[in-house]
């Protein structure tokens, strides 16, 4: 029969907890358990190596990139004083541009100005002397109808200035 004392218990629990280790030792024999252990520690070696390399490369880069943020503010400064002075530059010359446009049609207005007076001028001292003729005319039409001799003097002054001129 069976004997389920403390002792019997034991070594059947002894005897499997054997045969178990030996079974795993076997199957890990068989899988080759230690190298593919082995492979992965390395493995894991290799990525913590890399990642020590990564982390200084980026280190590297941090310190690179605050490097140059570092000289923004100054870029900046600069960039915004060369616009300004370009800006500077530009509204001068676009107020000189200016000034002489301004300059050009002040003389353009001046001489048309001018113009026009001279030829209101012309106009004026045409119908002035238009009117001076006719005025004249009138004058020496009255005396000439109320003294007949002094028309004939006038005829007669006439052929004599012709006659004095060479011909």
């Amino acid at each position: 029969m069976l004997d389920f004392s403390f002792a019997n218990i034991l070594h059947s629990n002894v005897i499997n907890f054997a045969i178990m280790i030996a079974l795993f030792g076997y199957i890990a024999y068989k899988l080759d358990v230690m190298q593919k252990i082995e492979d992965m520690r390395a493995s894991i070696q290799k990525k913590v190596e890399e990642s020590d390399t990564l982390k200084a490369d980026a280190i590297k880069e941090f310190e690179s990139v605050k490097e140059s943020l570092g000289n923004v503010e100054a870029e900046t400064q600069a960039i915004v004083k060369k616009a300004q002075d370009t800006a500077n530059t530009i509204e001068q010359k676009t107020k000189e541009e200016l000034d002489k446009s301004v300059e050009l049609i002040r003389q353009n207005v001046q001489k048309q100005v001018d113009s026009e007076e001279k030829q209101v001028q012309g106009e004026l001292l045409k119908s002035v002397s238009s009117s001076s003729i006719e005025i004249a005319q009138r004058q020496i039409k009255t005396a000439l109808d109320k003294d007949k001799e002094l028309h004939r003097k006038y005829i007669e002054d006439f052929i004599n200035s012709i006659d004095k001129i060479d011909v």
